[in-house]
């Protein structure tokens, strides 16, 4: 049987999010949803790279970069600081942390 999630979480490991720390991004968030008891109903994944950076941007003044499903948001510009928002708002309250919005299908 293939386990269901309420959401997926992917976090952008393309050069320029990886020079910008997404690798402790993920780690980060990982260790906020094990702590807020969440990984049951979360999935956390690297992807490859979304090209958020490359819209505004080449140097990667975006980065990095998160898309959460399926509502299909995206974020940019995500800092350490910024997962415990996003965990709470988003991710517990299903409210999108607007600041750090990129785009919302």
């Amino acid at each position: 049987m293939v386990k269901s999630y309420k959401l997926h979480i992917f976090v952008c490991h393309g050069k320029n999010c990886s020079s910008s720390g997404s690798e402790k991004l993920l780690e980060i968030l990982r260790d906020r949803l094990d702590s807020a008891g969440l990984t049951a109903d979360v999935k956390t994944s690297k992807s490859g790279c979304l090209s958020v950076c490359k819209e505004t941007n080449p140097k990667g003044g975006l980065c990095p970069a998160m898309i959460i499903y399926p509502q299909g948001v995206w974020y940019h510009n995500v800092a350490e600081g910024d997962i415990d928002e996003i965990v709470k708002q988003h991710v517990k309250d299903g409210k999108p942390v607007e600041r750090l919005l990129h785009h919302k299908m």
